[in-house]
């Protein structure tokens, strides 16, 4: 039985790519633990298990909720497609560019794991259309030729100078070693093409089954700009990536952007609820929604069917012993580290990729990170047991003729030391990227042998050992929302304190005046309000360089601001009936194009009441139900620049608030 390729691959990988992925999974590590500890405390173990029962309820019952789901969108405007392959997902979305679309449009792509699967690129470019990757990550890896190494950080095998040589070499701009500047030159360049785009194309992160929303998380904006720019958004979107209730998901946009990148929150949580509306100026006038099976079902009704909980968020590569030493691209796979090399054979077959699943040392820290409390290890041994059944028991020989003799056995752990000193050939590569763990204490038989003198113990085998019992709390019931215990501040002291850690700034009207010489995108909404004259106003939303927009809440948990496409009306057209949205009554019947005011320009100010101030997500979601909305999180950033952050990739680099009461 051959051996898993990523072994074979590892060793063709550079020591550089190795180091830099190394370095950048340890800083996600650390920046997670932290993040997750801050939120939950000890509670962290029950929030996992929540997520996964929740999770488990839906794919349970799955038929059932995407049946909703479809009825759900099918109300907002949307139109459903079902794809039972790569192949016929690829058709549908040829068929919606040639209705829809004129010949060679330009098409704009947010990043998404699920259009890499089905090779969407490949066939848009090969039917003649200009596709364009926008997430900077991406956008590089497009331009490189290359492919994505990692779930959540696609470049994190590659260094700045590469980007820029890349950059340089695609006339994207002058070669410089300023992350910052990079940034700036992919923003100008995308630019362009976000105008004349007329197709976005994007992944789901979250589909809700009772309001027929899809739920992007994004931290640069290139997503936003993707499904609101363009006449036609198309999301591509796994079936198992349905919810239940929007009251679930609080839990799990923390649980996500804790375990992904470190934060509270991301930067942009976009609910999307379908089309454009009859009193709304932007977002596309058509919406489509490509369920994608590619093997699901049958994961679905196996033994494999916990993996499908999985939320993308890429903590089981960064933790991974394998994956460090030998990045992404070693596994041949869309889908890479623990979750790929369960995922991969699920779903293309343990014929084709059931190799992977010997890509691990079954430490289990895969499983402990996960947020979802997916079982990888148990599931990698099944796939090794599957897989040995198919081709073959391997042969152990010499290790069963050292094992079975006591002797020789007990002689081998004595020398295991020394043997990383011992100048055997095939160690070299391995050597140069590991270093052994120093033994702290003695060795387990040394200490079993003491325990056993001095209290009396019988031998292992013929004593038996019992342990202590552990009673675990019991979860929440299913759909409860979860929430975190909450700050002993004030909702608007907290507030304040969280917007000023997204890097936010709270400003007076008068402040405002440093800002007259640039031109101004107003959402109408916002003009009753604004304390400020001689502003010089446009209506084109590319050349504007400050939006003002108002907004339906702040939330206090996340420092956030949440903005409605029509914020001032509820899902029936009825007044809202809450204090905190005081602030839009006044102007229930104006148009509204507070997504883009919101995030081309490169300032956005937000004018806003304290009354608007709620304590938490939980108490957020209902307020934007029925209405495409966004939660903003800080300005638009990115790291997938040696991990280097920078703000004002895609969407605003200052977001400024202003007490408008």
């Amino acid at each position: 039985m051959k051996s898993s390729r990523v072994n074979e691959n590892s060793e063709a990988a550079s020591v550089r790519t190795i180091q830099y992925v190394r370095k950048a999974s340890a800083k996600y590590v650390a920046a997670r633990q932290a993040r997750l500890e801050e939120i939950w405390g000890d509670q962290l173990d029950n929030a996992r298990h929540a997520a996964a029962e929740l999770k488990d309820a839906v794919l349970e019952n799955h038929a059932n909720y995407l049946a909703e789901f479809e009825k759900s969108a099918k109300a907002n405007g949307s139109q459903i497609h079902h794809a039972a392959d790569a192949r016929q997902a690829q058709r549908i979305i040829l068929d919606i560019l040639e209705k829809s679309a004129s010949k060679g449009a330009t098409i704009v792509k947010g990043k998404s794991m699920a259009t890499e699967e089905i090779h969407l690129n490949s066939a848009l470019i090969e039917a003649g259309y200009d596709v364009v990757e926008t997430d900077l990550g991406e956008f590089v890896i497009q331009l490189d030729g290359d492919t994505p190494s990692h779930i959540v950080a696609p470049i994190i095998h590659k260094s700045r100078v590469e980007v820029a040589e890349s950059f340089a070499k695609n006339n994207i701009g002058p070669k410089t070693d300023d992350a910052g500047e990079l940034a700036i030159q992919a923003r100008d360049y995308l630019r362009a093409k976000f105008q004349k785009a007329e197709v976005g194309i994007s992944g789901v992160n979250f589909a809700i089954s009772e309001t027929g929303r899809l739920v992007i998380v994004e931290n640069e904006g290139n997503n936003r700009l993707s499904t609101t720019a363009p006449r036609i958004h198309i999301a591509v979107m796994g079936i198992e990536k349905l919810l239940a209730k929007e009251t679930d998901l609080p839990l799990f946009l923390r649980l996500l952007a804790a375990s992904s990148t470190g934060q509270q929150i991301t930067t942009y949580t976009h609910f999307i609820s379908g089309p454009r509306k009859p009193d709304e100026l932007d977002g596309p006038e058509e919406v489509h929604i490509v369920l994608l099976d590619n093997g699901r079902s049958k994961v679905l009704d196996g033994p494999y069917r916990s993996i499908l909980r999985c939320i993308r968020c890429g903590a089981c590569l960064n933790v991974c012993p394998v994956y460090r030493a030998s990045s992404g691209h070693a596994y041949e796979h869309v889908y890479s580290g623990p979750i790929g090399a369960v995922l991969a054979p699920a779903l293309d077959g343990i014929e084709a990729m059931g190799d992977l699943a010997d890509a691990s040392t079954l430490c289990g820290a895969c499983e402990e990170v996960c947020p979802v409390a997916i079982p990888i290890p148990d599931m990698l041994l099944r796939l090794r047991m599957e897989r040995q059944r198919l081709f073959g028991e391997p042969k152990f020989d010499g290790f069963q003729a050292v094992a079975s003799n006591p002797m020789v056995w007990r002689a081998g752990l004595k020398m295991l030391p020394m043997a990383v000193h011992v100048p055997v050939e095939s160690q070299r590569g391995w050597a140069e990227t590991h270093e052994l763990p120093s033994r702290e204490g003695r060795d387990f038989r040394g200490w079993w042998k003491g325990r056993s003198e001095e209290w009396g113990v019988g031998s292992v085998e013929s004593e038996e050992c019992r342990v202590g019992s552990v009673e675990l709390e019991q979860h929440s019931a299913l759909h409860t929302p979860h929430s975190i215990p909450s700050a002993p501040h004030s909702p608007l002291s907290t507030f304040e304190l969280r917007f000023a850690q997204l890097g936010c700034e709270i400003v007076e009207f008068d402040d405002l005046i440093e800002l007259l010489d640039k031109e101004w995108l107003i959402d109408e909404d916002a003009k009753p309000h604004l304390k400020i004259g001689a502003i010089k106003e446009t209506d084109d939303i590319w050349a504007a360089s400050v939006g003002v927009t108002t907004c339906v809440a702040l939330i206090a948990e996340t420092g956030s601001i949440v903005v409605s496409a029509v914020p001032h009306n509820n899902a029936d057209g009825r007044q809202p009936t809450t204090d905190n949205q005081q602030l839009a009554i006044d102007n229930q019947q104006r148009a509204s194009r507070s997504r883009m005011t919101s995030l081309s320009p490169e300032i956005h100010v937000v004018l806003a009441s304290q009354r608007q101030i709620i304590p938490s997500l939980d108490e957020a979601i209902p307020l934007m139900h029925g209405r495409t909305s966004v939660i903003i999180s800080g300005p638009s950033r990115t790291a997938d620049i040696e991990g280097i952050l920078i703000h004002g990739v895609h969407g605003p680099k200052r977001v400024l608030l202003v007490w408008a009461d």
